[in-house]
């Protein structure tokens, strides 16, 4: 786990707050060149360096728990930092419209470093991105801007997961200004949670704020649209913040990486019944979320 600590990629300028570097910032050259795999977290908003670090180290260990399977996993690892948190102090949380514009101008940085990779020997590089909350936008803003260039045979995208996405449902919709990003993936991971009262309240209130829908409802709210994703997975419980910490995201994600994780997750932790008509919804307890030995 020490040496995927290390494998940094950023576009800040600053650890607190500031402006979009031109170029991305690397922590230990080469990575990501001349891997045959490369596995990159993207944090939400509102998220400092040093949080973003903090909340990436929870997951990691959680993939290091796993075992030896996952040790590939934690090799292929590196870690994405964008300036999603304008400091406002106590009201920092209404900066969410004013992230958007970040999110987008980060994901043109990254797409034009991402399009050089290329693997050992010219082969090419499997790219897989884990995103949080408004680190999906930057995903699937970085995903569009692929699947409208002519992408180099070096580099493919096969898969990656959503956890809590902040991108409102209609945007990876057929005809949605990301639904050419959402559908270059071939095996996609969406986990959700019913509990989350930041996607459940103030979402549609900062996207209505941004102007780019009025009161839409976030992906990671239910889980839509139910037919784009490869998988999709309640984490019951889970509020906005919880995913990073969750061991359960882990097992998930290393399952989609094709680590055979001997983790057994109970039904009554990753599932409910059919996503509702409308979003309105009673309030719920909150189920246990700890994942029994294996």
């Amino acid at each position: 786990m020490a040496g995927a600590a290390s494998n940094e990629l950023s576009v800040r300028e600053e650890p607190v707050g500031g402006a979009v570097r031109p170029t991305v910032k690397l922590s230990s050259e080469p990575f990501p060149q001349g891997r045959r795999r490369v596995v990159l977290l993207v944090h939400g908003y509102n998220n400092t360096e040093k949080a973003a670090r903090d909340a990436y180290g929870h997951f990691t260990g959680d993939l290091d728990a796993l075992g030896a399977g996952a040790s590939s996993v934690l090799a292929d690892l590196g870690k994405v930092y964008w300036p999603g948190d304008t400091s406002l102090g106590p009201l920092s949380f209404l900066s969410y419209p004013a992230e958007i514009t970040p999110a987008k101008d980060s994901a043109a940085v990254l797409a034009a470093y991402l399009a050089t990779l290329v693997g050992p020997g010219g082969s090419p590089t499997e790219i897989y991105l884990v995103g949080h909350s408004l680190g999906n936008r930057v995903i699937l803003e970085l995903l569009t801007r692929f699947a409208a260039m002519p992408l180099p045979a070096t580099v493919q995208v096969p898969g990656g997961c959503l956890m809590a996405a902040a991108v409102q449902v209609d945007m990876v919709e057929p005809g949605g200004a990301l639904r050419s990003g959402a559908t270059l993936w071939t095996r996609t991971l969406t986990l959700y949670s019913r509990d989350d009262r930041v996607l459940h309240w103030a979402f549609p209130i900062g996207q209505t704020a941004a102007g780019e829908g009025f009161f839409p409802t976030a992906v990671g709210r239910f889980g839509q649209p139910g037919d784009l994703w490869t998988t999709r997975q309640e984490l019951c419980g889970n509020g906005h913040s919880d995913y990073w910490g969750d061991p359960r995201a882990a097992v998930l994600v290393a399952r989609l990486l094709g680590v055979a994780v001997a983790v057994d997750i109970p039904a009554s932790a990753i599932s409910r019944s059919a996503i509702p008509e409308t979003p309105a919804l009673p309030e719920r307890a909150l189920l246990e979320r700890q994942i029994p030995e294996a």
